[in-house]
């Protein structure tokens, strides 16, 4: 699969990254891991006039997996009935995404899904979501192609329960974290699929402040988002924490499969959403 981000294609011209910290030259290598902060996004509509926006993160949403960030601008602009072929993951960045479910177009009956939920679209069932008056809603969304929308045939009616046979969600305060006391070093709630197996997943990792993997791989590209805090990566087979660079809140990273590199948290939390195609395991390598 070509590897794509913000609707372009990784090429030749994106070089080691680098600039100085505590006296050295820190690089990433590009065939490891590549990044884009929130400014450097390729937007569908650059000026953001239309009722919803987009930008293609990885993939190319008609074949194989994709990752895009959608923004629904305020003002009450909703889809209308309509679905997907295939599940679709997405995470709540920021706002109120408000849903519905059916074919009866009813936004001011429709529920609200706040900041830091996980919603799941679910293959062929008919809903609609948007915006309302009071503030933008921002979503990664992440699934297998073809992304493309079939629409329904709008009918009269009210709207009064989320169908979850179409959509269901889990807001933070339900996540079941693999820690419930977040004592350890590092912490996952997986929110989609079986990371160990074969298929779409999506979970979110906690780092603790000093809490850094060591040198590792794995078998398929992940794309990762940065929720909160500075997340440090390093690339190559030697662990030094004073080699990485910072990855600040709305950053996106791809670690290309069998890339080795190392991440984690310094001074501050980190937390990053992880989507891609499972097996997602680790292969640990022999570091210095």
């Amino acid at each position: 699969m070509a590897r794509i981000l913000g609707g372009m294609s990784v090429v030749a011209s994106i070089m080691l990254c680098a600039f100085a910290a505590a006296g050295q030259t820190v690089e990433l290598d590009p065939k490891i891991l590549t990044y884009q902060t929130p400014n450097q996004f390729k937007w569908r509509d650059p000026a953001n006039k239309s009722p919803s926006n987009a930008v293609l993160l990885y993939g190319d949403g008609v074949n194989g997996f994709y990752v895009s960030l959608t923004k629904w601008n305020k003002g009450g602009n909703f889809s209308r009935p309509h679905s997907h072929a295939n599940d679709r993951m997405i995470y709540v960045m920021g706002g109120t995404w408000w849903n519905g479910t059916g074919t009866a177009f009813d936004p001011p009956s429709t529920i609200p899904m706040r900041a830091g939920t996980f919603v799941t679209h679910h293959a062929k069932g008919i809903h609609w979501d948007g915006a309302k008056d009071e503030e933008d809603a921002v979503l990664v969304i992440a699934g297998v192609g073809p992304a493309a929308s079939t629409q329904a045939t709008p009918t009269q009616g009210t709207f009064s329960a989320l169908n979850p046979s179409a959509v269901t969600f889990l807001p933070p305060d339900q996540f079941k974290w693999r820690d419930p006391f977040n004592k350890s070093p590092t912490n996952q709630v997986i929110l989609y699929g079986d990371p160990s197996k074969e298929g779409p997943y999506m979970v979110i990792n906690r780092f603790s402040p000093g809490a850094f993997s060591r040198p590792h791989f794995h078998p398929n590209d992940r794309i990762i988002t940065v929720l909160k805090g500075t997340w440090w990566v390093g690339t190559g087979p030697k662990f030094d924490p004073n080699a990485t660079l910072p990855m600040s809140a709305g950053t996106v990273v791809t670690h290309y499969a069998s890339g080795v590199h190392y991440d984690g948290a310094k001074d501050e939390e980190a937390m990053v959403l992880i989507t891609g195609m499972g097996p997602a395991t680790s292969t640990q390598v022999k570091h210095d």
